[in-house]
C-alpha cells in the first residue's frame, strides 16, 4: 500500500479542505462584522432619534440652534435605524448564512475523510482507497457547485499526512477536537454571562428612569431608549445561538471523552481500532450535521431585525 504520506490524492485533499476551511472562516468573520454593525447602528440610532426630540422640544429653552440641530440628529438616528434593518435583511440573509455553513460543513466532511484515510479505516483500507478517496471529495464538492471560495489554494508544507496509529489519531484528532469543543463551549459561556450582565444594568437603568420620568416627564424618552437597547443586545444574543451550541459542543465532546476512555480502558485491542475511529468521526459528522441543520434554521422566534 502507498504511503499515504507520499499520495498525492491526499495532498489534494487537504488542500482542498483547508481551502474550503479558510473560506469558511471568512464568511464566518464577515457575518460577525455585519451582526456588531447592526446591533450598533440600532443602539445608536434609537439614542439619536430620542436626543433628536428632546433638543426640537428645548429650542425656546436652550436656544433657537437646537431645534435645526435636533432634527439634523434625529435625521441621523432615523438613518441609523434604517441602516441597521438594511444590513440584517441584506447583509446577515439566510443565503449568507447559508453559504458559511455549507463552506464549514464541506470542510469538515474533507477532514474526516482525511483522517480514515490516513488511519486506513474502510473505506480506505485497501489498495483502491485512492480512487475511493477521489470519488468521496467528488462528491462532498458536487454539493458546493456553484460556489466559489474566497481563497485561492495554497500549498501547505508543514501538514502531516503520514499513516496513523489509534494513538495518534486520539492525540491529533480527537483529543485535538474536545479541546476545541470545550474551549468554545467555554467561550460562549462567557459572552453570554458578560451580555446578560449587560441586560440587567440596563434594565436597572431603565427602573430608575422611570422613577425619575415621574419628575421629569423628558426622561420618559431615555427609558424607551434602553428598553429598545436591552431589545437589540437580546436580540444579538439570539442570532448567535450561543445556548444550543454551547449544548451541542459539550454533549460531543464527553462523547468523544467517552469513546476515548473506553478504548484506553479496553486494553486498545488492534481489532476494535477501526470501529473506535469511526465511532470518533459518526460522533463529530453527528455534531456537524446538527449544527448546519440548526444554522440552516431561520432567525429565532421573537427575533427582529
Amino acid at each position: 500500500m502507498a504511503s499515504a504520506a507520499l499520495s498525492p490524492v491526499l495532498a489534494s485533499t487537504w488542500k482542498s479542505c483547508r481551502t474550503w476551511s479558510q473560506t469558511s472562516r471568512e464568511l464566518k468573520a464577515s457575518l460577525d462584522r455585519w451582526r456588531l454593525w447592526t446591533l450598533v447602528l440600532a443602539v445608536a440610532g434609537a439614542i439619536l432619534v430620542t436626543l433628536g426630540q428632546q433638543l426640537g422640544s428645548l429650542a425656546a429653552i436652550i436656544g433657537p440652534w437646537a431645534g435645526p440641530v435636533g432634527k439634523i440628529v434625529g435625521l441621523g438616528g432615523a438613518a441609523a435605524i434604517a441602516l441597521s434593518a438594511y444590513f440584517a435583511r441584506e447583509a446577515l440573509s439566510d443565503e449568507s448564512v447559508l453559504r458559511w455553513t455549507k463552506c464549514r460543513s464541506t470542510a469538515e466532511s474533507l477532514k474526516a475523510s482525511i483522517y480514515l484515510y490516513r488511519a486506513g479505516v474502510p473505506p480506505f483500507d485497501d489498495t483502491d482507497r485512492d480512487e475511493k478517496l477521489i470519488d468521496r471529495r467528488a462528491a462532498i464538492e458536487d454539493a458546493m457547485e456553484g460556489m466559489e471560495p474566497l481563497v485561492p489554494q495554497t500549498e501547505d508544507k508543514g501538514v502531516d499526512l503520514s499513516p496513523m496509529s489509534a494513538g495518534n489519531y486520539i492525540q491529533q484528532r480527537a483529543n485535538d477536537q474536545i479541546q476545541f469543543y470545550r474551549g468554545r463551549s467555554d467561550e460562549y459561556q462567557k459572552k453570554i454571562r458578560a451580555l446578560r450582565q449587560i441586560v440587567l444594568w440596563l434594565g436597572a437603568v431603565a427602573v430608575i428612569l422611570g422613577v425619575v420620568a415621574a419628575l421629569k416627564p423628558l426622561v420618559a424618552g431615555w427609558t424607551a431608549v434602553i428598553a429598545t437597547v436591552t431589545a437589540a443586545v437580546s436580540s444579538h444574543v439570539q442570532s448567535q445561538r450561543y445556548q444550543s451550541l454551547i449544548a451541542a459542543y459539550q454533549s460531543t465532546a464527553r462523547r468523544l471523552e467517552t469513546l476515548r476512555d473506553k478504548w484506553e480502558a479496553g486494553g486498545e485491542a488492534e481489532a476494535n481500532q477501526n470501529t473506535f475511529i469511526q465511532s470518533c468521526e459518526d460522533t463529530m459528522a453527528l455534531e456537524n450535521s446538527a449544527w448546519v441543520t440548526q444554522w440552516s434554521q431561520r432567525k429565532p422566534p421573537g427575533q427582529k431585525p
